[in-house]
């Protein structure tokens, strides 16, 4: 399929494999946007302690201050306190250690060798996880090659496992050669967030750990581009619900080839995000505490329109926020009914505690516009709507229905404004966010356009406010934005 990441290196010929690494390179990238920042960065300094001849004040600060500013410091430069004094030796070794690989790459100087010493980062890392007694609060490994030391991951796991780590974002390099992940990452009972990237993940063979003892602590969960034999498969993820008692985000990033199907149960949460990944089926099972879903299955490079989701919400009674249905890949059944233009609403078939709606439609094509109604009559308590418009490659039929994000100024999208203006009752402001790079300057044809709709009929009996905002620069829409509970509409931005 042109566009389409490749499923095996392997089976790649030397005249593609060009091709290969660009697309490998561009999903490394991605995954990298998704991935949490560990607590804090190599920008956050080093420690100076004063040169010769100046007292030394920072060394005789509290314990626990100085504690503090080891578990801020890159790893190399807190390792390297430990040349200071006997206490400073002693604080390292007491101090949460926060372990970022990308802190310990040395990029070559002006002049000197072009490539980086990764077995050089390996090393440090080895020699950080055996050395320092533990706890570890943070451990970041996203940049080691992990291919060549598959014998090390085991124990690495299990000393991570035995100091207790709670955060750990463990990704496999070079991609994209999938190496096995041992069944010890299963044994890190600590842990409170977990990111995969790029593995070949467990079997559920019959002695692997399950129930909720195994990560009795895990609130958060990422698997991004990871397979077992072939891909992603729906029984893993329901064996890590079924492991994780107080688990309340579930994303699954940049995973094309699967699962199949995802089947979602769990008492606690709160969060699920489909993010530039593809599924056969999506179901909402028994989630009573689920408030966010989030599909955004958009890849560059990828004809997405050819591979359909059906999203099936049975039982999630909190449901607030999801979106952003498209109808021209998802198929939406409530309760036991396929939606469908013209479907007869009951409450069997409707979702009123959705508050916050996001669709996107390519209003040429006569299908999916119609679509659009239907999709807001299935959830009546919706009271904020955002509607991304997109181009249809070859409109489709002439659609007559009366009825964004980013605004065009074409036919349909006014119809449609036009649709929310005459049935809005309540409606206090409509915002229209113009297009990347156009503006909103008085005499702008996409402003006159839109100045018309003030002779519209209006529903409201205030009458609603027309505002036009012309973005300036990207959209501020992103993984950690769909997935960050403390942001009330995580597609205002």
């Amino acid at each position: 399929m042109p566009g389409a990441p490749p499923r095996s290196p392997g089976h790649r010929s030397s005249s593609v494999a060009g091709v290969g690494r660009v697309v490998a390179d561009d999903m490394m990238s991605a995954l990298l946007t998704c991935l949490p920042d560990p607590p804090f960065s190599a920008a956050r300094g080093t420690l100076f302690c004063g040169a010769a001849g100046l007292e030394d004040r920072i060394s005789h600060l509290p314990k626990a201050l100085l504690s503090n500013i080891i578990s801020r410091l890159p790893a190399k430069d807190a390792a390297h306190t430990t040349t200071l004094s006997t206490r400073w030796r002693r604080l390292w070794a007491s101090t949460p250690l926060v372990l970022d690989d990308a802190d310990l790459v040395v990029f070559p100087q002006r002049g000197g060798p072009p490539r980086i010493n990764w077995e050089a980062v390996f090393t440090a890392v080895d020699r950080i996880i055996t050395s320092h007694p533990g706890p570890f609060g943070c451990v970041h490994l996203t940049v080691c090659y992990m291919a060549p030391h598959g014998g090390a991951l085991a124990r690495w796991l299990r000393l991570l496992a035995a100091k207790r780590v709670e955060d750990l974002v463990f990704v496999s390099r070079p991609f994209p050669v999938h190496v096995r992940l041992p069944a010890d990452v299963l044994r890190i009972s600590s842990l409170r967030r977990l990111y995969l990237g790029f593995w070949h993940l467990p079997d559920l063979f019959p002695g692997l750990p399950r129930g909720p003892e195994v990560f009795p602590h895990l609130q958060e969960i990422g698997l991004c581009h990871n397979a077992t034999r072939s891909a992603l498969s729906a029984e893993v993820i329901e064996h890590l619900l079924q492991c994780s008692p107080v688990l309340e985000k579930l994303s699954i990033i940049l995973n094309y080839d699967g699962p199949t199907h995802v089947s979602v149960r769990s008492r606690s949460l709160r969060c699920v995000v489909l993010w530039m990944s593809l599924a056969r089926e999506l179901s909402i099972v028994a989630t009573p505490r689920l408030e966010r879903l989030i599909l955004w299955q958009t890849i560059p490079g990828y004809p997405c329109d050819l591979f359909i989701t059906k999203v099936k919400i049975r039982n999630a009674p909190e449901l607030r926020v999801l979106g952003s249905l498209d109808p021209s890949i998802h198929v939406l059944e409530i309760g036991n009914t396929v939606i469908q233009a013209g479907t007869r609403m009951s409450p069997a078939n409707m979702v009123p505690s959705v508050k916050i709606l996001a669709v996107k439609a390519r209003f040429g094509i006569r299908k999916e516009a119609k679509m659009l109604p239907t999709f807001l009559r299935c959830f009546p308590g919706v009271e904020t709507l955002h509607v991304m418009s997109d181009e249809a490659d070859e409109p489709s039929g002439k659609c007559n229905l009366k009825f964004w994000q980013e605004f065009q100024g074409k036919r349909m999208e006014l119809a449609f404004l036009r649709f929310v203006l005459e049935r809005a009752q309540i409606l206090e402001k409509l915002v229209v966010v113009l297009a990347n790079g156009d503006t909103a300057t008085e005499d702008d044809e996409t402003c006159t356009k839109l100045k018309a709709l003030a002779t519209a009929k209006r529903a409201s009996e205030s009458r609603p406010t027309v505002v036009i905002v012309a973005r300036e620069g990207d959209s501020a829409w992103c993984f950690h934005r769909a997935s960050d509970l403390s942001a009330s509409d995580p597609f205002d931005g």
